[in-house]
């Protein structure tokens, strides 16, 4: 028997809280926007969809959604 350490195969743990749910999608950007994005997330070491998710959470909350 080898040392490898047992793994669930990409299950969750039992006893683990499950992950919240989520729609995945795809969308464009323009170069430069896209560039400072990228900028952003580097210096400030956020993930991309972290950045998107917060920036359309607070734009949706200004225009009342």
């Amino acid at each position: 028997m080898d040392n490898e350490p047992r793994t669930n195969r990409g299950r969750p743990r039992f006893g683990d809280p499950p992950k919240p749910k989520v729609v995945k999608f795809s969308t464009s950007l323009p170069p430069d926007l896209y560039e400072r994005l990228e900028k952003f997330c580097e210096d400030d070491e956020r993930d991309k969809a972290w950045v998107i998710k917060k920036a359309v959470d607070s734009w949706l909350t200004e225009k009342g959604y």
